[in-house]
């Protein structure tokens, strides 16, 4: 509270800054509805604050300034990383060899990767430097990236000509990260430029995965790209709440958690 009032922050500001750094970014239309504040008022208050070296200002949004983002992206990897790993594991249970896979961005898609990595003969689209990483140093699969802009804190690739590069494409398998899954089934990211890339490669995958830690139940996250629906199954590491639950069933969508998937892998 003293650094507050020495640098004339306010209590919304700090409160940015505190959302920025636990997801790395923040869009200026998702601040704005969670503060209840006009648009511009967050772009005033984003403006201060990277001028106070406190943020760095994106268009659209704000991040951490140069220094802080690996190491907040490297956060979010570490928090309920072995609940990630067993919805990983879940899921690549699930893929078969030889599979068409598109795999998605966020901390949980990594641990996706390391659990496909004892697959045979894969072919993966995907819009994630880090699960490139991950394939090109344990696996010999047929790897594409998307085109677009790499987003350093989080090595996303994202924006119009990623949205455009994935719609080219057909693949057996779509696995997704989500932000948020609310009370109605409605699945949330951050980002309406990843929301974009997420409908996309939707529409692309015959099969459809959301990945989605108890953490996810109700988050923060603002921009809907998708109804539970619409997925084919749902992966998370704990019973969700009933009325998440009930959102599910309704759906039509399979839930599966984690410790209680088998381990026969279908053929």
């Amino acid at each position: 509270m003293a650094d507050q009032k020495r640098l004339g922050i306010s209590s919304r500001q700090d409160q940015i800054i505190s959302l920025v750094r636990d997801q790395g970014y923040a869009s200026i239309e998702m601040m704005a509805d969670k503060f209840d504040v006009a648009q511009q008022t967050v772009r005033r208050d984003i403006i201060y604050l990277s001028q106070k070296g406190l943020l760095q200002r994106h268009h659209g949004g704000a991040g951490l300034p140069p220094g802080l983002e690996s190491l907040a992206y490297s956060n979010r990897k570490i928090r309920n990383a072995h609940q990630k790993s067993l919805i990983g594991e879940a899921i690549a249970e699930r893929i078969p060899n030889e599979a068409s896979v598109f795999i998605d961005i966020g901390t949980t898609m990594e641990a996706v990767a390391v659990a496909l990595t004892g697959h045979e003969g894969l072919r993966v689209i995907t819009n994630h430097v880090g699960v490139v990483s991950i394939f090109c140093e344990n696996t010999d699969f047929e790897i594409i990236i998307s085109g677009g802009l790499v987003r350093n804190h989080d090595r996303a690739v994202t924006g119009e000509t990623t949205t455009e590069f994935l719609s080219q494409f057909r693949v057996g398998y779509g696995i997704f990260g989500i932000g948020s899954i609310t009370d109605d089934g409605h699945l949330l990211d951050y980002d309406y430029r990843d929301a974009q890339a997420s409908r996309a490669a939707l529409k692309i995958s015959r099969h459809k995965i959301a990945a989605v830690d108890h953490s996810k139940f109700n988050g923060d996250a603002m921009m809907p790209f998708v109804h539970v629906s619409e997925m084919d199954d749902l992966f998370t590491d704990i019973q969700p709440p009933a009325t998440i639950s009930n959102a599910i069933e309704q759906g039509g969508t399979k839930l599966f958690i984690a410790p209680e998937v088998s381990k026969e892998k279908p053929t």
